[in-house]
């Protein structure tokens, strides 16, 4: 193949490698359609105070076992949650659900972060060791999709901590 013919498929390439990403910005309409707080959240707002949130709010709800206070305060109402064990969304739903889970244990956290994606969508994670009555000693990270300062949607992956031949495992 002579050079002349590649210089299209060469040209396209550079094109379409040197493009901008499609940028996702949620912002207010579904800030204020999934019922965020706005007297204690905002639509818009840095990397920095996106993690100060996320930090205050897993003191608030897993550490201090306030939950209805971290919920009330930074999750949207109508927030989407995608975990397993909690039948449907919402904070109405989620508050009594993790009050019950919470009670008698304790939950040392590990880790707590935000970032974007390629799409400029925020991410917080938190991660932490779980100590629950009724589950025993758990290894949670929780994926929480941030618009602002507000919490709006949810993931969860857990599992229990069993012997390992690793000494680091899991924490």
């Amino acid at each position: 193949m002579h050079l002349t013919a590649l210089l299209p498929v060469l040209a396209l390439a550079i094109t379409t490698l040197s493009a901008p990403l499609e940028t996702r910005h949620e912002g207010p309409e579904e800030y204020y359609s999934l019922g965020c707080p706005t007297n204690t959240t905002k639509p818009y707002a840095s990397q920095y105070e996106q993690t100060e949130v996320l930090n205050t709010f897993a003191n608030e709800v897993f550490v201090q076992q306030q939950v209805a206070l971290g919920y009330d305060t930074y999750a949207a109402v109508d927030f989407i949650n995608h975990a397993p064990e909690v039948s449907a969304n919402g904070i109405a739903i989620v508050i009594p659900f993790q009050t019950a889970e919470l009670k008698g244990g304790s939950v040392d956290l590990q880790r707590v972060f935000v970032g974007t994606n390629l799409t400029g969508t925020s991410f917080g994670t938190i991660h932490f060791r779980g100590n629950s009555v009724a589950e025993g000693e758990g290894d949670i990270a929780g994926i929480w999709r941030m618009i602002g300062t507000c919490l709006v949607e949810y993931w969860d992956v857990a599992a229990g901590v069993e012997a390992s031949e690793n000494p680091i495992a899991y924490f």
